[in-house]
């Protein structure tokens, strides 16, 4: 994926660095609905989504985070997973 191609909400987060985006542009492709969904059963994402039910911007922000954290670990296809969630 290009840098220009990221989504907006990547692109314009205040949370994940220059390099942050950079890395997450190195993918091939993005994971599938599927493959997000699956992920909303670990204990950290359940308890991350469950922490901010009504608050979107803080989720939002705390997803952004998590996904920081994964990228840290070169985890990219989780911390794209976590994003698009």
């Amino acid at each position: 994926m290009d840098y220009d191609q990221l989504p907006p909400f990547v692109k314009e987060s205040t949370v994940l660095s220059t390099d942050d985006k950079i890395k997450l542009a190195l993918i091939d492709r993005l994971p599938t609905a599927m493959e997000v969904d699956e992920i909303t059963t670990m204990p950290e994402i359940y308890e991350l989504l469950n922490a901010f039910i009504g608050d979107h911007s803080s989720r939002n922000v705390h997803l952004q985070l998590k996904a920081k954290q994964y990228l840290q670990d070169n985890q990219l296809d989780m911390a794209w997973k976590v994003l698009l969630l």
